[in-house]
């Protein structure tokens, strides 16, 4: 969690493709981050605490009602919507091969972290279905888009950063609804997004000697 909290400075690559706008001061994500993933992981392997979504789980009797796989739809609209943006011709903070760059990379980071804490935690399903439970994989994609999309475009238009967080709660209710994850697993999996877009933007943004060689001559060829 240390690296990801030191990983976390206001980043800006340079480049003259690069819009220079308003910088987002991005400090809070890391700690608001690990604190979540803190939580959920907690929950998930105390008992007691654990048995309190069970009760809450079986009092709304959600394993009874008509389910629907429109989340595995709408997690991927808040990632893909300020490449549409920026294609369209509302400028984003950052060019679409510098996004492509973030949202690559906080997507291996986040994945590989969600795909090891399925295996280590081997808490089951709701419905039973499995023992991967812990963290949501789906939640963990809905807002590592709708987290890139308030960093690009949130200074300028707060409204859209505000759909797509919307967008990225309506997808971790519904997992919850459809009876496939705890609130715990999406608590988990909003905190390994917040920290996996915070290391993405340091490590190629941060404007230091090891990223300077992606200027607008290179980067463009991204694009």
């Amino acid at each position: 969690m240390l690296l990801f909290w030191l990983l976390s400075a206001p980043a800006s690559v340079s480049g003259q493709d690069t819009v220079a706008r308003r910088p987002l001061s991005p400090a809070w994500e890391p700690l608001a981050g690990a604190v979540l993933f803190s939580g959920g992981a907690l929950v998930t392997l105390r008992p007691e605490l654990h048995n309190i979504e069970v009760h809450i789980h079986d009092g709304l009797h959600l394993s009874e009602l008509p389910h629907t796989h429109l989340d595995n739809i709408l997690l991927l609209v808040p990632m893909a919507t300020p490449f549409v943006l920026n294609i369209a011709g509302l400028p984003a903070e950052h060019n679409l091969g510098q996004m492509a760059l973030f949202a690559g990379t906080s997507s291996l980071i986040g994945l590989a972290v969600i795909e090891s804490c399925k295996l280590f935690y081997g808490t089951g399903r709701p419905d039973g279905t499995t023992l991967n439970s812990f963290p949501s994989g789906h939640t963990f994609m809905a807002v590592t888009g709708a987290e890139i999309l308030r960093r690009e475009y949130g200074s300028d238009y707060p409204w859209i950063a505000v759909a797509g967080y919307g967008v990225a709660a309506i997808v971790g209710l519904m997992r919850i609804y459809n009876d496939r994850h705890w609130f715990s697993d999406v608590v988990g999996g909003t905190g390994v997004a917040l920290l996996s877009v915070s290391a993405s933007y340091a490590l190629w943004g941060a404007g230091k000697s090891k990223t300077k060689k992606y200027t607008n001559e290179t980067i463009t060829t991204l694009r």
